[in-house]
Protein backbone atom coordinates (compact mmCIF):
# COMPACT_ATOMS: atom_id res chain seq x y z
CA UNK A 1 0.00 0.00 0.00
CA UNK A 2 1.81 3.09 -1.01
CA UNK A 3 2.24 6.31 1.59
CA UNK A 4 0.22 8.58 -0.77
CA UNK A 5 -2.55 6.13 -0.24
CA UNK A 6 -2.32 6.15 3.70
CA UNK A 7 -1.82 9.87 3.62
CA UNK A 8 -5.30 10.27 1.89
CA UNK A 9 -7.03 7.65 3.92
CA UNK A 10 -5.84 9.42 7.00
CA UNK A 11 -6.36 12.51 5.99
CA UNK A 12 -10.04 11.51 4.23
CA UNK A 13 -10.97 10.31 8.18
CA UNK A 14 -9.46 12.87 9.95
CA UNK A 15 -12.39 15.15 7.72
CA UNK A 16 -14.47 12.90 8.42
CA UNK A 17 -13.73 13.26 12.50
CA UNK A 18 -14.17 16.93 11.82
CA UNK A 19 -17.47 17.20 10.27
CA UNK A 20 -18.98 15.03 12.37
CA UNK A 21 -17.59 15.36 15.63
CA UNK A 22 -17.82 19.46 14.92
CA UNK A 23 -17.22 21.21 18.72
CA UNK A 24 -13.75 20.77 20.07
CA UNK A 25 -14.39 22.27 23.81
CA UNK A 26 -10.48 23.56 24.33
CA UNK A 27 -10.23 27.02 25.28
CA UNK A 28 -6.55 28.84 24.24
CA UNK A 29 -7.30 31.64 27.41
CA UNK A 30 -9.49 32.96 29.82
CA UNK A 31 -12.58 34.89 27.62
CA UNK A 32 -13.28 36.49 30.75
CA UNK A 33 -10.39 39.49 31.07
CA UNK A 34 -11.60 41.14 34.03
CA UNK A 35 -11.69 38.16 36.30
CA UNK A 36 -8.26 39.06 36.66
CA UNK A 37 -7.42 40.55 40.25
CA UNK A 38 -4.73 40.55 42.97
CA UNK A 39 -3.99 41.48 46.37
CA UNK A 40 -6.99 41.47 48.17
CA UNK A 41 -8.14 45.38 48.45
CA UNK A 42 -7.70 45.51 44.54
CA UNK A 43 -10.36 42.97 44.53
CA UNK A 44 -12.90 44.45 47.00
CA UNK A 45 -12.46 47.63 45.25
CA UNK A 46 -13.14 45.32 41.93
CA UNK A 47 -10.10 46.07 39.94
CA UNK A 48 -11.07 49.69 40.05
CA UNK A 49 -7.67 51.11 41.44
CA UNK A 50 -6.39 52.75 38.30
CA UNK A 51 -6.35 55.86 39.66
CA UNK A 52 -4.99 55.15 42.87
CA UNK A 53 -5.02 53.43 46.30
CA UNK A 54 -4.14 49.82 44.14
CA UNK A 55 -1.35 49.10 46.65
CA UNK A 56 0.72 45.95 46.41
CA UNK A 57 -0.80 45.39 43.17
CA UNK A 58 0.25 48.53 41.15
CA UNK A 59 2.70 47.06 39.37
CA UNK A 60 0.21 45.18 37.70
CA UNK A 61 -2.79 47.93 37.53
CA UNK A 62 -0.57 50.98 37.01
CA UNK A 63 2.89 50.76 38.19
CA UNK A 64 3.17 54.63 38.63
CA UNK A 65 1.26 54.11 41.54
CA UNK A 66 3.96 52.00 43.07
CA UNK A 67 4.65 53.15 46.34
CA UNK A 68 8.31 55.53 46.44
CA UNK A 69 8.17 54.91 50.47
CA UNK A 70 12.02 54.04 51.78
CA UNK A 71 9.86 51.03 53.98
CA UNK A 72 10.07 47.98 52.49
CA UNK A 73 6.97 45.67 53.25
CA UNK A 74 5.71 41.94 51.63
CA UNK A 75 2.28 41.39 50.57
CA UNK A 76 0.45 37.79 50.44
CA UNK A 77 -3.34 37.86 49.07
CA UNK A 78 -4.94 34.73 48.65
CA UNK A 79 -8.76 33.44 47.15
CA UNK A 80 -8.74 31.32 50.53
CA UNK A 81 -11.89 29.32 49.03
CA UNK A 82 -13.69 29.35 46.32
CA UNK A 83 -17.19 27.81 45.78
CA UNK A 84 -18.35 27.37 42.18
CA UNK A 85 -22.07 26.51 41.15
CA UNK A 86 -21.80 25.57 37.68
CA UNK A 87 -24.95 24.19 35.36
CA UNK A 88 -25.39 24.06 31.85
CA UNK A 89 -29.20 23.11 30.85
CA UNK A 90 -30.11 20.74 27.57
CA UNK A 91 -26.29 20.65 27.32
CA UNK A 92 -26.80 17.13 25.35
CA UNK A 93 -29.97 17.00 24.54
CA UNK A 94 -33.55 17.90 25.68
CA UNK A 95 -33.49 17.64 29.50
CA UNK A 96 -30.12 16.41 29.45
CA UNK A 97 -27.72 18.56 31.93
CA UNK A 98 -24.37 19.04 33.17
CA UNK A 99 -24.04 20.37 36.57
CA UNK A 100 -20.79 20.78 38.65
CA UNK A 101 -19.91 22.21 41.98
CA UNK A 102 -16.22 23.30 42.56
CA UNK A 103 -14.43 23.85 45.67
CA UNK A 104 -10.72 25.83 45.45
CA UNK A 105 -8.23 26.87 47.48
CA UNK A 106 -5.84 29.28 45.32
CA UNK A 107 -2.78 31.57 46.37
CA UNK A 108 -3.50 34.23 44.14
CA UNK A 109 -0.54 37.32 44.69
CA UNK A 110 2.63 37.49 46.34
CA UNK A 111 4.68 40.94 45.76
CA UNK A 112 7.76 42.91 48.01
CA UNK A 113 8.42 46.27 48.01
CA UNK A 114 11.88 46.84 48.18
CA UNK A 115 13.61 50.23 49.85
CA UNK A 116 15.17 52.86 47.94
CA UNK A 117 17.59 55.64 48.47
CA UNK A 118 15.17 58.47 46.63
CA UNK A 119 11.62 59.07 48.07
CA UNK A 120 11.30 59.58 43.98
CA UNK A 121 12.16 55.98 43.36
CA UNK A 122 9.51 52.49 43.71
CA UNK A 123 10.92 49.48 42.62
CA UNK A 124 8.17 46.47 43.73
CA UNK A 125 8.41 42.62 42.86
CA UNK A 126 5.44 40.42 42.37
CA UNK A 127 4.21 36.84 41.10
CA UNK A 128 0.29 36.25 40.73
CA UNK A 129 -1.99 34.00 38.99
CA UNK A 130 -3.84 36.21 36.41
CA UNK A 131 -5.98 33.05 35.59
CA UNK A 132 -6.42 29.43 37.19
CA UNK A 133 -9.47 27.53 36.03
CA UNK A 134 -10.56 23.88 36.31
CA UNK A 135 -13.78 23.10 34.68
CA UNK A 136 -14.60 19.44 34.56
CA UNK A 137 -17.87 17.40 33.79
CA UNK A 138 -19.78 14.07 32.76
CA UNK A 139 -22.90 13.38 31.13
CA UNK A 140 -24.44 9.58 31.27
CA UNK A 141 -27.40 9.29 29.05
CA UNK A 142 -28.91 5.73 28.77
CA UNK A 143 -32.30 5.64 27.17
CA UNK A 144 -34.61 1.80 25.36
CA UNK A 145 -35.56 3.26 22.31
CA UNK A 146 -35.71 1.96 18.72
CA UNK A 147 -32.68 3.50 17.19
CA UNK A 148 -31.41 0.71 14.52
CA UNK A 149 -34.36 0.54 12.13
CA UNK A 150 -32.94 -2.64 10.24
CA UNK A 151 -33.76 -4.57 13.25
CA UNK A 152 -37.02 -5.26 15.23
CA UNK A 153 -37.44 -4.46 18.79
CA UNK A 154 -35.74 -1.53 20.97
CA UNK A 155 -32.11 -1.29 21.90
CA UNK A 156 -30.34 -0.05 24.61
CA UNK A 157 -28.72 3.49 23.72
CA UNK A 158 -26.14 4.63 25.57
CA UNK A 159 -24.77 8.17 25.40
CA UNK A 160 -21.73 9.51 27.19
CA UNK A 161 -19.62 13.05 27.35
CA UNK A 162 -16.87 13.84 29.25
CA UNK A 163 -15.21 17.68 29.37
CA UNK A 164 -12.02 18.56 31.58
CA UNK A 165 -10.15 21.50 30.74
CA UNK A 166 -7.66 22.96 33.57
CA UNK A 167 -6.03 26.32 32.81
CA UNK A 168 -3.26 27.82 34.82
CA UNK A 169 -1.55 31.27 34.06
CA UNK A 170 1.53 32.69 36.28
CA UNK A 171 3.31 36.01 35.67
CA UNK A 172 6.59 36.66 37.71
CA UNK A 173 8.11 39.97 37.12
CA UNK A 174 8.80 43.45 38.76
CA UNK A 175 8.16 47.39 38.10
CA UNK A 176 9.13 50.98 39.04
CA UNK A 177 7.87 54.34 39.79
CA UNK A 178 9.29 57.46 39.26
CA UNK A 179 7.79 61.08 40.60
CA UNK A 180 8.36 63.68 37.96
CA UNK A 181 6.80 66.37 40.25
CA UNK A 182 4.45 66.87 43.57
CA UNK A 183 1.84 66.05 40.98
CA UNK A 184 2.59 64.01 38.07
CA UNK A 185 4.26 60.34 38.60
CA UNK A 186 4.94 57.55 35.59
CA UNK A 187 5.99 53.87 36.23
CA UNK A 188 7.16 50.92 33.99
CA UNK A 189 6.50 47.10 34.67
CA UNK A 190 7.61 43.58 32.87
CA UNK A 191 6.33 40.23 33.55
CA UNK A 192 6.73 36.57 32.39
CA UNK A 193 3.75 34.85 31.43
CA UNK A 194 3.85 30.95 31.68
CA UNK A 195 0.69 29.57 30.49
CA UNK A 196 -0.42 25.55 31.06
CA UNK A 197 -3.55 24.01 29.77
CA UNK A 198 -4.73 20.01 30.02
CA UNK A 199 -7.56 19.17 28.20
CA UNK A 200 -9.77 16.25 27.53
CA UNK A 201 -12.86 15.94 25.55
CA UNK A 202 -14.69 12.49 24.66
CA UNK A 203 -17.70 12.07 23.71
CA UNK A 204 -19.23 7.97 22.75
CA UNK A 205 -23.02 6.90 21.41
CA UNK A 206 -23.78 3.16 21.25
CA UNK A 207 -27.19 1.40 20.22
CA UNK A 208 -27.14 -2.27 20.64
CA UNK A 209 -29.89 -5.32 22.06
CA UNK A 210 -29.09 -7.16 25.16
CA UNK A 211 -30.10 -10.78 23.14
CA UNK A 212 -28.01 -13.17 22.44
CA UNK A 213 -28.77 -12.25 18.06
CA UNK A 214 -31.32 -9.99 16.82
CA UNK A 215 -33.91 -9.99 13.94
CA UNK A 216 -33.86 -8.70 10.71
CA UNK A 217 -36.87 -8.94 8.56
CA UNK A 218 -37.40 -12.54 8.91
CA UNK A 219 -33.82 -14.11 9.95
CA UNK A 220 -32.17 -14.24 12.96
CA UNK A 221 -28.37 -12.83 12.82
CA UNK A 222 -25.94 -12.44 15.76
CA UNK A 223 -25.99 -9.08 17.87
CA UNK A 224 -23.92 -6.65 16.90
CA UNK A 225 -22.95 -2.99 18.53
CA UNK A 226 -23.32 0.05 16.25
CA UNK A 227 -20.85 2.59 17.70
CA UNK A 228 -19.53 6.32 17.30
CA UNK A 229 -16.39 7.58 19.34
CA UNK A 230 -14.22 10.63 19.78
CA UNK A 231 -11.64 11.62 21.85
CA UNK A 232 -9.30 14.49 21.97
CA UNK A 233 -6.14 15.42 24.17
CA UNK A 234 -4.22 18.13 24.68
CA UNK A 235 -1.61 19.70 26.70
CA UNK A 236 0.69 22.54 25.97
CA UNK A 237 2.96 25.13 27.49
CA UNK A 238 3.60 28.73 26.37
CA UNK A 239 6.30 31.02 27.17
CA UNK A 240 5.81 35.36 26.88
CA UNK A 241 6.73 38.77 28.11
CA UNK A 242 4.23 41.02 28.94
CA UNK A 243 4.62 44.74 29.09
CA UNK A 244 2.91 47.66 31.22
CA UNK A 245 3.07 51.57 31.12
CA UNK A 246 2.05 53.68 33.40
CA UNK A 247 0.92 57.63 34.53
CA UNK A 248 -0.85 59.32 37.25
CA UNK A 249 -1.75 62.53 37.88
CA UNK A 250 -2.51 63.97 41.55
CA UNK A 251 -4.06 67.05 42.39
CA UNK A 252 -1.91 69.19 45.35
CA UNK A 253 -4.75 68.50 47.82
CA UNK A 254 -4.58 64.61 47.63
CA UNK A 255 -8.25 64.60 47.32
CA UNK A 256 -8.40 63.83 42.95
CA UNK A 257 -6.15 61.36 41.15
CA UNK A 258 -6.27 60.03 37.68
CA UNK A 259 -4.39 57.18 36.27
CA UNK A 260 -3.54 55.67 33.08
CA UNK A 261 -2.53 52.18 31.98
CA UNK A 262 -1.02 50.74 29.19
CA UNK A 263 -1.06 47.27 28.63
CA UNK A 264 1.07 45.82 24.96
CA UNK A 265 0.43 42.55 23.08
CA UNK A 266 2.33 40.12 24.70
CA UNK A 267 5.88 39.11 23.15
CA UNK A 268 5.87 35.13 22.30
CA UNK A 269 9.08 33.28 23.46
CA UNK A 270 8.33 29.64 22.57
CA UNK A 271 5.36 26.93 23.30
CA UNK A 272 4.47 23.49 22.62
CA UNK A 273 2.20 20.59 23.67
CA UNK A 274 1.07 17.47 22.67
CA UNK A 275 -2.19 16.55 20.88
CA UNK A 276 -3.71 13.15 20.80
CA UNK A 277 -6.76 11.78 18.60
CA UNK A 278 -8.69 9.24 18.09
CA UNK A 279 -12.27 7.67 16.40
CA UNK A 280 -13.82 5.02 15.76
CA UNK A 281 -17.23 4.27 13.73
CA UNK A 282 -18.67 1.04 13.57
CA UNK A 283 -22.08 -1.00 12.30
CA UNK A 284 -24.00 2.08 11.21
CA UNK A 285 -26.48 1.20 8.73
CA UNK A 286 -27.27 3.96 5.83
CA UNK A 287 -31.12 2.91 5.48
CA UNK A 288 -31.66 5.21 2.73
CA UNK A 289 -29.25 3.15 0.28
CA UNK A 290 -29.86 -0.20 2.29
CA UNK A 291 -26.58 -0.80 3.14
CA UNK A 292 -23.69 -0.53 5.77
CA UNK A 293 -21.16 2.82 6.08
CA UNK A 294 -17.84 2.05 5.57
CA UNK A 295 -16.46 1.12 9.04
CA UNK A 296 -13.79 3.61 10.18
CA UNK A 297 -10.67 2.26 12.08
CA UNK A 298 -9.26 3.51 15.22
CA UNK A 299 -7.01 6.35 14.21
CA UNK A 300 -4.64 8.07 17.19
CA UNK A 301 -2.48 11.23 16.21
CA UNK A 302 0.49 12.22 18.97
CA UNK A 303 2.94 14.48 17.77
CA UNK A 304 4.61 17.70 19.10
CA UNK A 305 2.60 21.25 18.51
CA UNK A 306 3.70 24.41 18.09
CA UNK A 307 1.96 26.82 20.98
CA UNK A 308 0.93 30.24 20.94
CA UNK A 309 -1.15 32.38 22.95
CA UNK A 310 -2.02 35.90 22.54
CA UNK A 311 -2.80 38.16 24.87
CA UNK A 312 -4.38 42.02 23.60
CA UNK A 313 -3.45 45.76 23.64
CA UNK A 314 -5.40 47.20 26.48
CA UNK A 315 -5.55 50.82 27.78
CA UNK A 316 -6.85 51.51 31.13
CA UNK A 317 -8.21 54.84 32.47
CA UNK A 318 -9.04 55.72 36.52
CA UNK A 319 -10.36 58.39 38.31
CA UNK A 320 -10.19 58.35 42.14
CA UNK A 321 -12.11 60.84 44.53
CA UNK A 322 -11.91 61.34 47.97
CA UNK A 323 -13.93 63.67 50.27
CA UNK A 324 -13.55 66.49 52.04
CA UNK A 325 -12.52 64.76 55.12
CA UNK A 326 -10.25 62.45 52.82
CA UNK A 327 -11.92 59.42 55.06
CA UNK A 328 -13.50 57.91 52.03
CA UNK A 329 -13.49 57.94 48.16
CA UNK A 330 -15.23 56.59 45.20
CA UNK A 331 -13.11 55.25 42.29
CA UNK A 332 -13.99 54.52 38.69
CA UNK A 333 -11.81 52.55 36.13
CA UNK A 334 -12.94 51.34 32.41
CA UNK A 335 -10.76 49.54 30.02
CA UNK A 336 -10.87 48.86 26.62
CA UNK A 337 -9.00 45.01 25.03
CA UNK A 338 -8.46 45.62 21.41
CA UNK A 339 -9.77 42.68 19.54
CA UNK A 340 -7.10 39.87 18.02
CA UNK A 341 -8.10 38.89 14.95
CA UNK A 342 -7.82 34.26 14.47
CA UNK A 343 -4.42 32.87 14.52
CA UNK A 344 -3.42 29.70 15.05
CA UNK A 345 -3.13 28.64 18.81
CA UNK A 346 -2.03 25.07 18.73
CA UNK A 347 -0.39 24.16 15.51
CA UNK A 348 2.19 21.20 14.05
CA UNK A 349 5.48 21.61 13.31
CA UNK A 350 6.40 18.94 10.84
CA UNK A 351 10.20 17.21 11.08
CA UNK A 352 12.86 17.42 8.88
CA UNK A 353 13.22 13.88 8.43
CA UNK A 354 9.42 13.24 7.88
CA UNK A 355 8.00 11.61 5.01
CA UNK A 356 4.93 12.69 2.58
CA UNK A 357 2.69 11.73 5.07
CA UNK A 358 3.40 13.99 7.48
CA UNK A 359 3.22 16.82 4.79
CA UNK A 360 -0.10 15.80 4.22
CA UNK A 361 -1.80 15.27 7.59
CA UNK A 362 -0.09 17.22 10.12
CA UNK A 363 0.57 20.15 8.79
CA UNK A 364 -3.07 19.93 7.27
CA UNK A 365 -5.38 23.21 8.47
CA UNK A 366 -7.66 20.23 9.85
CA UNK A 367 -4.73 19.20 12.99
CA UNK A 368 -4.43 23.02 13.79
CA UNK A 369 -7.09 25.21 15.99
CA UNK A 370 -7.30 28.60 15.66
CA UNK A 371 -8.90 31.25 18.23
CA UNK A 372 -9.91 35.00 18.27
CA UNK A 373 -11.28 37.74 20.38
CA UNK A 374 -13.49 40.21 20.25
CA UNK A 375 -12.83 43.96 21.46
CA UNK A 376 -14.68 44.38 24.68
CA UNK A 377 -14.56 47.26 27.11
CA UNK A 378 -15.23 46.74 31.30
CA UNK A 379 -16.53 48.78 33.74
CA UNK A 380 -15.95 49.17 37.05
CA UNK A 381 -16.66 51.18 40.52
CA UNK A 382 -14.70 50.88 44.10
CA UNK A 383 -15.99 52.85 47.38
CA UNK A 384 -13.99 52.91 51.21
CA UNK A 385 -16.30 54.14 53.97
CA UNK A 386 -14.39 55.08 56.66
CA UNK A 387 -15.63 53.47 60.54
CA UNK A 388 -12.35 53.92 62.61
CA UNK A 389 -8.91 55.18 62.00
CA UNK A 390 -7.97 51.19 62.27
CA UNK A 391 -11.00 50.20 60.48
CA UNK A 392 -13.08 50.58 57.54
CA UNK A 393 -14.98 48.79 54.84
CA UNK A 394 -14.29 47.97 50.87
CA UNK A 395 -17.26 47.66 48.39
CA UNK A 396 -16.81 47.48 44.38
CA UNK A 397 -18.92 45.99 41.52
CA UNK A 398 -17.14 45.34 37.82
CA UNK A 399 -18.56 44.06 34.35
CA UNK A 400 -16.62 40.92 33.11
CA UNK A 401 -18.03 40.83 29.18
CA UNK A 402 -16.79 37.99 27.56
CA UNK A 403 -14.60 38.02 24.23
CA UNK A 404 -16.16 35.32 22.07
CA UNK A 405 -19.03 36.20 20.15
CA UNK A 406 -21.88 34.47 21.88
CA UNK A 407 -24.81 36.12 19.73
CA UNK A 408 -24.05 33.76 17.47
CA UNK A 409 -26.12 31.66 19.79
CA UNK A 410 -23.57 28.70 20.08
CA UNK A 411 -21.37 27.06 22.69
CA UNK A 412 -18.42 26.46 20.54
CA UNK A 413 -17.06 26.65 17.57
CA UNK A 414 -16.03 25.12 14.46
CA UNK A 415 -13.48 22.05 14.03
CA UNK A 416 -10.95 24.48 13.82
CA UNK A 417 -11.58 26.77 17.15
CA UNK A 418 -10.74 26.56 20.49
CA UNK A 419 -14.04 27.64 22.50
CA UNK A 420 -15.76 26.60 25.66
CA UNK A 421 -18.89 27.72 27.15
CA UNK A 422 -18.85 31.57 26.95
CA UNK A 423 -20.53 33.54 29.80
CA UNK A 424 -21.12 37.42 30.25
CA UNK A 425 -19.80 37.85 34.26
CA UNK A 426 -20.52 40.36 36.83
CA UNK A 427 -18.73 40.94 40.20
CA UNK A 428 -19.97 42.09 43.11
CA UNK A 429 -17.43 42.41 46.47
CA UNK A 430 -17.58 43.83 50.05
CA UNK A 431 -14.91 43.38 53.13
CA UNK A 432 -13.22 45.00 56.15
CA UNK A 433 -9.46 46.13 56.54
CA UNK A 434 -8.09 46.23 59.71
CA UNK A 435 -5.06 48.15 60.65
CA UNK A 436 -2.61 47.88 63.57
CA UNK A 437 1.11 49.39 63.25
CA UNK A 438 2.78 48.24 60.41
CA UNK A 439 0.38 45.21 60.21
CA UNK A 440 -2.66 45.04 57.92
CA UNK A 441 -5.04 42.70 57.75
CA UNK A 442 -7.31 42.67 54.76
CA UNK A 443 -10.31 40.23 53.87
CA UNK A 444 -14.11 39.53 52.62
CA UNK A 445 -16.47 38.28 49.83
CA UNK A 446 -17.05 38.06 46.33
CA UNK A 447 -19.98 36.65 44.36
CA UNK A 448 -19.90 36.10 40.48
CA UNK A 449 -22.91 36.21 38.43
CA UNK A 450 -22.36 34.39 34.90
CA UNK A 451 -25.48 33.80 32.32
CA UNK A 452 -25.72 32.34 28.88
CA UNK A 453 -28.68 31.69 27.15
CA UNK A 454 -30.25 30.04 23.59
CA UNK A 455 -26.88 28.19 23.20
CA UNK A 456 -26.56 25.11 20.70
CA UNK A 457 -25.69 21.82 22.16
CA UNK A 458 -22.79 20.45 22.20
CA UNK A 459 -24.34 17.23 21.13
CA UNK A 460 -27.44 15.67 21.22
CA UNK A 461 -28.60 12.63 22.74
CA UNK A 462 -32.57 12.81 22.50
CA UNK A 463 -33.87 11.60 19.40
CA UNK A 464 -30.50 9.82 18.19
CA UNK A 465 -30.86 9.10 14.13
CA UNK A 466 -28.72 6.10 13.68
CA UNK A 467 -27.13 8.14 10.54
CA UNK A 468 -27.78 11.33 8.97
CA UNK A 469 -26.15 11.48 4.95
CA UNK A 470 -26.59 15.25 4.65
CA UNK A 471 -24.65 15.79 8.12
CA UNK A 472 -22.77 12.35 7.78
CA UNK A 473 -23.52 11.64 11.65
CA UNK A 474 -24.26 8.55 13.31
CA UNK A 475 -25.86 7.81 16.47
CA UNK A 476 -26.93 11.62 17.49
CA UNK A 477 -30.01 13.84 17.15
CA UNK A 478 -30.11 17.13 15.71
CA UNK A 479 -29.02 19.91 18.21
CA UNK A 480 -30.97 22.79 18.33
CA UNK A 481 -30.45 26.55 20.47
CA UNK A 482 -32.01 25.41 23.79
CA UNK A 483 -29.16 25.44 25.76
CA UNK A 484 -28.30 27.88 28.62
CA UNK A 485 -25.48 28.27 31.14
CA UNK A 486 -25.16 29.92 34.38
CA UNK A 487 -22.75 30.37 37.08
CA UNK A 488 -22.91 31.20 40.78
CA UNK A 489 -19.83 31.62 42.68
CA UNK A 490 -18.74 32.46 46.26
CA UNK A 491 -15.12 33.77 47.02
CA UNK A 492 -13.42 34.59 50.06
CA UNK A 493 -10.29 36.19 50.22
CA UNK A 494 -7.83 36.82 52.69
CA UNK A 495 -4.49 39.18 52.56
CA UNK A 496 -1.84 40.43 54.84
CA UNK A 497 0.64 43.44 54.82
CA UNK A 498 3.33 43.92 56.91
CA UNK A 499 5.95 46.56 56.82
CA UNK A 500 9.36 45.63 57.33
Amino acid sequence: MSGNYIAYHKLRLFAIVCSFFCYSLVQSQSDNYWSWNFNTPSVLLAGSVVGGNAGASSVFYNPSLIDNDSIPSLSISANVLSLQFFKANNIAGEGIDADKFIFKVQPRFVSYLFPTKSDKFGVEAAILSPVSEDVNFTVQHTDEIDVIQRTLGLETYDGYLKYSRKYEDIWVGAGFSYELSENWSIGASSFLAIKTMKYIYQQDADAYQETDSVRVKDQFIAKYISENKFKEEIKYWDLSFVFKLGGRYKTSDDRLSIGANITLPNLHIYGEGDLRKSAVRSNIFNNDQDLFVSNEASLQAERKVRANVKSPFSFALGLQYFTKNKKNFISLTSEYFHEIDPYSVVSFSTPNDAGNIYDNIFDNPVMSYTTQAKSVTNVGIGWKQFISPSFFLLGGFRTDFTVAEIDQKVIFGDETELNRIHLDKYHFSVGPVFSMKNFKVITGVQYTYGRNKNMQQIVSFTDPVEYIPALDQSLYGRKDNSASASLNEIALFLGVTVGL
